[in-house]
């Protein structure tokens, strides 16, 4: 079972939990009861509620990720430009307390 998707799983929950429900008599000999249909029934519900959750936080984490990556472009942006107006008004010895490391 481990090497199956989620949604694998999800319908092999669903329907052993079905046919628990329409065998329950031939199971109720090995202590298997309509409470063991019911509990599977009940992960697979969770199970696709917590993926649904899941899908989202993904998707938001996506555009908060392209949100980052634009303003880490127009801060590396910023820096370049006034790195080199600060190499043209400052002497080299000097750069290095704007961060700059000594190359013309």
């Amino acid at each position: 079972m481990s090497n199956q998707s989620f949604s694998q799983s999800v319908s092999e929950f669903r329907t052993i939990a079905s046919g628990i429900n329409t065998r329950l008599t031939a199971l109720s000999g090995v202590g298997v009861t309509a409470d063991d249909a019911a509990a599977m029934a009940v992960l697979a519900d969770e199970l696709d509620t917590l993926n649904a959750q899941q899908e989202e936080l993904k998707a938001q984490l996506k555009a908060k990720t392209n949100e980052l990556n634009a303003k880490m472009k127009v801060a590396r942006a910023k820096r370049s430009d006034l790195v080199k107006r600060v190499k043209i008004a400052i002497p080299q010895e000097e750069w290095v307390a704007f961060g700059v490391l000594a190359k013309r």
